[in-house]
């Protein structure tokens, strides 16, 4: 899908942001989770912001009987219908996350969704499965980054966006180049976000991978637990707060992670979960 210009926006005085959080699995959950994006409502709360979520979706991922595990989603079959974990209820469950998702496809088609949905700001944390599967090495990740953010802010020339570089996963035996590609990708994304970073449309990193410990963030080595998906939502919310704007109290500045609920409230089925 080829994004086309948009007409700046014009915000009425007063209208609640409007945020989209872009991502794979790790956004996205799978069926039975709270996910980071329930976190984040919580940490919003807590941290005074006015804000809503928008996006085509609102679930977690069902998997379908039968999924062969290491295969990824088919673009055209996303599973959008899981449910939450009983007691996480938020009114802010819209999201553009998708399991199995890569930045080389969401290049492609954030345009469009930007033109639909109109956020002000992107939550942006993608990339894992490109360099996982060896889609893409660490140079073609970052133009693929660069060819993302244009779409988008051609459908949208004035948003704001958070980008987060690549989290960890526990070591798999024989694959050690997973390693080395996220950090190396980490390493170049501060200098290639502050090269396309403006002031009208400004790009901030959000450190993930420095919080999030896949050997205890993980229920898994990759996707995140209650620990994990705190810590996530935190990293967003600081780095969404950093600096007054519409949509937050100005009196609020705590930047520590969200302090209640991290425990899962009885016993939680682990399945072998499929790759991301």
């Amino acid at each position: 899908m080829t994004a086309t210009a948009a007409p700046p926006r014009r915000v009425a005085a007063g209208a609640v942001p409007r945020i989209m959080i872009v991502g794979d699995s790790i956004s996205q959950g799978r069926d039975g989770d709270r996910t980071w994006r329930y976190r984040l409502w919580q940490e919003f709360r807590w941290r005074g912001v006015t804000a809503t979520l928008v996006g085509p979706w609102q679930g977690t991922w069902f998997p379908p009987a039968g999924h062969p595990g290491d295969t990824p989603a088919a673009p055209d079959d996303p599973r959008h219908a899981g449910r939450y974990r009983p007691g996480a209820d938020f009114p802010e469950r819209r999201h553009y996350a998708s399991w199995g998702r890569l930045l080389r496809e969401a290049r492609d088609n954030i345009g469009g969704a930007v033109a639909a949905h109109r956020p002000a700001c992107l939550m942006v944390a993608l990339g894992f499965n490109d360099l996982a599967w060896g889609v893409s090495g660490p140079g073609a990740l970052l133009a693929d980054l660069a060819g993302f953010l244009d779409a988008a802010r051609a459908a949208e020339p004035g948003m704001r966006l958070l980008v987060a570089n690549v989290v960890h996963r526990t070591p798999l035996a024989g694959r050690p180049q997973i390693a080395r590609d996220i950090a190396a990708y980490n390493r170049r994304l501060p200098a290639v976000l502050a090269g396309l970073s403006t002031p009208r449309s400004p790009l901030t990193l959000v450190d993930l991978a420095a919080r999030y410990d896949p050997f205890r963030d993980s229920y898994d080595g990759v996707h995140p637990n209650a620990s994990g998906e705190l810590k996530i939502a935190a990293a967003f919310a600081a780095a969404y707060t950093a600096a007054p704007g519409p949509g937050r109290s100005r009196s609020v500045h705590r930047t520590g992670a969200v302090r209640r609920d991290v425990r899962p409230r009885g016993p939680v089925p682990v399945l072998a979960a499929p790759a991301r």
